[in-house]
């Protein structure tokens, strides 16, 4: 699945993506295809707005730039200073260029100090994708950066007219993906398909005797599943298991 050819087949990329068993997978993939056009500093970033509020939420990346640089970042809450991330947290929707050319006209001292290191960091011109809520309950949770180490000219050069495509391809791997980065946010377990199952008639509004009926258990056995799940997924009422599960993609309304 490598190169432009396979990338600038859209639906193949987004069966590729539905057919993938973890994110692992779906990073590789995604990487690959947007780095057949010149992106080698690739970001995924979601808000922690689960455990904090917006406007102070912490962010979670994945990266292709240096481990030891999103390490720095975090440390120093860079992301409260971060153009990007603000646009996140303003809840703006539209992708953008973004290039190192911007730095001169950026206002704000902490702005130009996060977004310099950043440059110097490898990070020196970018499309960047704000990557929606897919429940629709809140504002954006994060961004996907499609950036490169090139400058503007010789990136976009090689990008042409694909912003579409990219930003497409983006929104798709976000869609599979976010569930999975949301539950390593709250430390999350993974549940079995009986508590998934359990999960999913409780969301409908059945009681435990209806579904250990439909299910062809005891009401013990449905009453252990719910434990089970309360525990993995860290809720501690059933009703905010229900809502977890529910942004992990456990369970679909």
């Amino acid at each position: 699945m490598n190169g432009p050819g396979f990338s600038d087949n859209l639906v193949a990329f987004a069966e590729t993506m539905a057919q993938r068993k973890n994110f692992a997978e779906r990073w590789r993939d995604i990487t690959e295809c947007l780095g057949s056009f010149g992106a080698d500093q690739i970001n995924y970033g979601v808000l922690n707005n689960i455990s904090f509020r917006r406007d102070e939420a912490p962010v979670t990346f994945i990266s292709t730039m240096n481990p030891e640089w999103i390490e720095y970042y975090g440390e120093k809450r860079f992301d409260l200073n971060d153009p990007h991330v603000t646009f996140v947290r303003e809840g703006r929707l539209a992708p953008y260029r973004w290039s190192e050319d911007i730095l001169p006209h950026l206002d704000e001292k902490l702005e130009q100090n996060v977004v310099q290191q950043t440059v110097e960091a490898g990070l020196r011109s970018q499309i960047h994708m704000i990557a929606p809520d897919p429940l629709g309950l809140s504002g954006p949770v994060g961004g996907i950066t499609i950036g490169s180490s090139l400058r503007s000219a010789e990136f976009f050069g090689c990008i042409g007219d694909r912003d579409l495509l990219l930003v497409s391809m983006a929104a798709i791997f976000h869609h599979h993906s976010i569930g999975e980065v949301r539950r390593s946010q709250v430390g999350a377990q993974p549940l079995s398909t009986r508590e998934r199952d359990c999960m999913a008639y409780v969301a409908s509004g059945l009681r435990t005797t209806r579904i250990a009926e439909k299910m062809g258990l005891s009401e013990v056995t449905v009453e252990m599943h719910l434990h089970n799940v309360r525990r993995k997924l860290r809720a501690k009422t059933t009703s905010q298991a229900i809502a977890r599960a529910i942004i992990f993609g456990d369970i679909a309304l």
